[in-house]
């Protein structure tokens, strides 16, 4: 590597650095990140095991350990610990493992810039797509609420799946396997990164994948079995479905609403519920869906670009999110991760990442504060199964965009352009 790419790569890493250092600082507490220790009632906040592990208290690391994997707790609990080393409040700790989480945003970001200045794309587009992996309304969101682990995930993932097409087996199987251990939904990506993955690699991938993941898993559900089953079997207490449907998935409109106490008692909201033995049918549904599209992707896209399986990616993660009935607007951070990572590298105008990153900031914006959920799920289903639609297009029949261009008025020459990027 030339000595000028490789200042540019430091500085590009610098940069990607003090933006991670900045969002973390504006960040707030997030909603789901602090709550005292919560055995045996199992919640969402990671506070009660990174601050154990941070203070050393190894039992009670075990003890508390929240429905999310270990790996984020892990890389977080040593700035926890330099934040409470520095002053003890809960805001700083939380910012300074947002900080670690973001970092991984921006060494993907950084490896797109990279491999798109191999491609001679304009410095403009180089500086300005990938930026959008890192800087966009879903990051915002998951600080707010208190998962940067979702943002940690969605860059191992997408991570994963580009070393996967760079032929780097085992990369791709480290950075998979940590993806597992972060968040449980990183299981969608396991067949598009050993689509992605040349032949010869599929078995190293898988192995390395499956041996760092069980590294990461065992000691948690070996340290204290009762605590790990109950925080996966909390995984799946929504199958009840008793209040528990948000206003962005295709089942809203099905929902029943009622009336409830906040978990305080301090007022009445409106909930939403599915009958039980809709819910049961749901999780199984978002299986065989991503299953169906990865087997019909293998088969019809064979010899494809490798990249192509980060838009599968993308195409999967959407999927989840519009039949899951507990989405929240932080669910879609490793889809739109992996679209932008995609479209980075594979279309030379990012249409679709920015329609989507348009309709995320009219959402929370202007249609979220106006507090009406039906609207709210009308305006979501509204670029959500059109963009579905468009995916699932590119992913399996990419041959078929010119014609939809046309049916939709678009001119041919705005339709050649898109198919050879697609």
């Amino acid at each position: 590597m030339p000595s000028s790419s490789k200042r540019g790569l430091a500085v590009a890493l610098v940069v990607g650095a003090c933006v991670s250092a900045l969002l973390a600082y504006s960040a707030p507490l997030g909603l789901d990140y602090f709550a005292p220790p919560c055995h045996p009632h199992i919640c969402d906040d990671g506070a009660p095991a990174i601050d154990a592990l941070a203070a050393g208290r190894v039992h009670s690391f075990f003890a508390n350990q929240p429905p999310m994997g270990s790996f984020s707790l892990l890389v977080r609990a040593p700035f926890a610990a330099i934040g409470d080393a520095l002053s003890g409040k809960e805001l700083l700790k939380y910012r300074l493992g947002a900080f670690v989480c973001l970092l991984a945003l921006a060494g993907l970001a950084v490896a797109l810039m990279a491999a798109m200045a191999r491609q001679g794309r304009s410095r403009t587009a180089c500086i300005l797509i990938p930026a959008a992996v890192l800087v966009n309304p879903l990051t915002y969101s998951a600080l707010d609420f208190g998962h940067p682990e979702e943002l940690l995930g969605a860059a191992l993932c997408a991570g994963a799946v580009l070393a996967a097409a760079r032929g780097r087996a085992v990369w791709a199987g480290v950075l998979l396997g940590c993806a597992l251990a972060t968040k449980q939904w990183a299981a969608l990506a396991i067949l598009p990164m050993l689509l992605a993955a040349p032949r010869g690699s599929r078995m190293r991938a898988g192995g390395v994948m499956a041996a760092v993941a069980g590294l990461l898993v065992a000691p948690m559900m070996i340290a204290d079995p009762g605590r790990f089953w109950l925080a996966q079997k909390s995984l799946g207490l929504a199958l009840t479905y008793q209040h528990t449907v948000t206003a962005s998935n295709v089942w809203f409109p099905f929902a029943q609403s009622s009336t409830g106490l906040t978990p305080d008692g301090g007022h009445a909201i409106t909930q939403f519920s599915l009958p039980s033995a809709v819910g049961h049918l749901i999780h199984p549904l978002v299986i065989g869906a991503v299953l169906a599209v990865a087997v019909a992707y293998a088969y019809r896209r064979r010899g494809v670009a490798p990249e192509e399986a980060l838009q599968l990616v993308a195409l999967v993660m959407l999927v989840r999110c519009l039949l899951d009935p507990l989405t929240y607007s932080y669910h879609h951070a490793p889809f739109l991760v992996a679209l932008v990572s995609y479209e980075a590298l594979r279309r030379r105008v990012p249409v679709l990442s920015g329609f989507a990153i348009t309709a995320l900031l009219l959402m929370k914006h202007v249609i979220v504060p106006m507090k009406d959920a039906s609207l709210v799920n009308a305006f979501y289903l509204g670029w959500t199964l059109p963009l579905a639609v468009a995916l699932g297009v590119a992913v399996l029949a990419p041959g078929r965009l010119p014609a939809l261009l046309r049916r939709a008025g678009a001119p041919p020459r705005d339709a050649r352009h898109i198919t050879a990027y697609a």
